[in-house]
């Protein structure tokens, strides 16, 4: 028996309802809801075919398409023309034909795109499930798609949402110019800033000068690598080599090359490290992660090459509720290194944080900091610079209200700093106006020194895409300012942007090209 229902039936009548088709045949709890300018059910061979303006529902997932048929009996639906598929988790595929196996949460996709961890994917045949993604002679580009100012053409792409993705035969373009074509090329996707690194970028910076860096990712069977290449006109040439193996317990990797530590200082370094996972320490809420790490090293600003092996243990507790107001939170870590000159180094860090709501806009916190490094290291890139270390705590008390769009916050504070041995009181004011303007003023007196520590951070945008700040530290007792830092970042053909910045104080000049993927 064939049941059908035509374009002359009112259109309430062409929604077509079959909960009760599908309990009868599958035993299924939820019901598949079709709509379309016709339906028709056969009940012999359990399928339904709607044709015009489909729009069907069934676990979670929703279709729209100018033809679709369901199997009741297999879960698995079947589309063509203008083809929409949204899964339970939300995810997004369009294309010309679509194949939707339910049970198996597998959908293969005929001329079909989608959007996976910031990427536009368009691909000639794209097979889906929850945790992998294959794409047949695709085009990938974190850029308007219309006008993407950088893409990638591949035979094809292996994408693993939140992990990575690699592309085979694969050519990196910049407009319509190939920069390159390789064999593999691989990009990390566990966030904005990683995926922004697996991508070249240049700039210029006066230890390095001009530079450009480029990683590359590769795979060597269960090992995942990475060779980073740069050069930079007054650094020179810098590579290394890191080869990974990762399990769901550790993580083993082996570094060799040329590398730079947040000063640019160069230093060879060869490295073996085992990374074990953070894990729960039996029932209480405290989480616990060590690394062991061994190698040799060379610097090149103090001459000196040496052995260094030491251990890192850490521990965590995740914002703990003490009640319906007020949270707890704390961190500790300590790292051990011993020298093949003799030396010893250990830094000790510690944070612990207990916030109290007053109201919906009034919050009162204790913070305690503390950076403290022990014994000697032969080695410059290895200590602790000076302005990092801390050892202080403070009672704070933060409002934050509305003044039409804009955003106030008022901070009021004292703490004792062990470094030097004296209290100290804060007062703090500023606005916010999102993606227009923004300032912050705070002062902090030392009550021993009768120092005013003057901390101003202003910034307004400069046109659209771009953002102007100004930082300033100044003390009062010496008249001198401590950092005098201006910056200026740009978003350029939708999915590049440029940061300039200039320390006055420091005499550095920053310059960076790098990829910001769309949102």
């Amino acid at each position: 028996m064939i049941w059908t229902l035509r374009p002359w039936i009112p259109p309430i009548l062409a929604c077509l309802f079959v909960a009760a088709l599908a309990t009868a045949a599958a035993a299924q709890a939820e019901a598949l809801v079709v709509e379309a300018d016709e339906v028709v059910y056969d009940e012999q061979s359990r399928q339904v075919q709607a044709t015009g303006n489909v729009r069907l529902r069934y676990r979670g997932i929703r279709l729209t398409a100018d033809q679709a048929q369901f199997d009741l009996a297999r879960e698995v639906v079947t589309a063509r023309g203008h083809v929409v598929l949204t899964d339970a988790s939300g995810r997004e595929l369009r294309g010309e034909a679509l194949t939707y196996d339910v049970r198996l949460e597998l959908v293969e996709v005929q001329r079909g795109e989608g959007v996976v961890d910031g990427f536009f994917v368009r691909s000639e045949r794209l097979r889906a499930q929850p945790r992998r993604i294959v794409a047949e002679e695709a085009m990938l580009t974190p850029c308007d798609p219309a006008r993407p100012a950088m893409r990638i053409t591949a035979r094809r792409v292996e994408l693993v949402p939140g992990e990575d993705l690699v592309a085979s035969q694969a050519s990196l373009w910049l407009g319509n110019r190939r920069l390159l074509t390789l064999p593999v090329y691989r990009s990390s996707l566990r966030g904005g800033e990683e995926t922004a690194r697996s991508f070249p970028s240049a700039g210029y910076q006066t230890r390095d000068g001009f530079w450009v860096q480029y990683p590359f990712g590769y795979r060597a069977g269960k090992l995942s690598g990475e060779l980073t290449l740069k050069y930079g006109t007054l650094a020179g040439v810098i590579a290394r080599n890191r080869l990974t193996y990762r399990r769901p317990t550790f993580a083993l990797e082996l570094t060799a090359g040329r590398n730079q530590d947040i000063e640019r200082r160069i230093y060879d370094q060869a490295e073996l490290a085992l990374h074990l996972a953070e894990r729960r320490l039996g029932p209480l809420p405290l989480f616990a992660s060590a690394a062991v790490q061994g190698g040799w090293f060379e610097e090149q600003a103090t001459g000196v090459r040496t052995s260094r092996t030491r251990y890192t243990v850490a521990a965590r507790l995740p914002t703990l509720a003490l009640g319906p107001r007020t949270s707890l939170a704390a961190s500790a870590s300590w790292t051990d290194g011993f020298y093949g000159t003799g030396d010893r180094y250990g830094v000790l860090r510690g944070g612990l944080g207990l916030s109290h709501e007053l109201s919906g806009a009034e919050v009162l916190s204790f913070t305690y900091s503390l950076v403290s490094p022990s014994g000697v290291t032969p080695f410059l890139f290895d200590a602790v610079p000076a302005d990092e270390l801390v050892h202080r705590g403070t009672v704070l008390y933060t409002r934050t209200g509305q003044r039409g769009p804009e955003t106030t916050t008022f901070q009021a504070g004292a703490g004792y700093d062990f470094l030097v041995s004296s209290p100290f009181v804060l007062l703090g004011y500023g606005r916010r106006l999102p993606e227009r303007s923004h300032w912050m003023l705070t002062g902090e007196y030392n009550l021993s020194t009768t120092d005013v520590k003057l901390t101003a951070d202003a910034g307004m945008a400069v046109g659209t895409g771009t953002y102007a700040t100004v930082q300033v530290v100044y003390h009062t007792l010496t008249g001198a300012y401590e950092d005098v830092d201006y910056l200026l970042s740009a978003r350029l053909c939708d999915c590049f942007e440029v940061r300039v910045k200039y320390r006055q104080v420091r005499r550095e000049l920053w310059l960076e090209i790098g990829l910001a993927p769309r949102p």
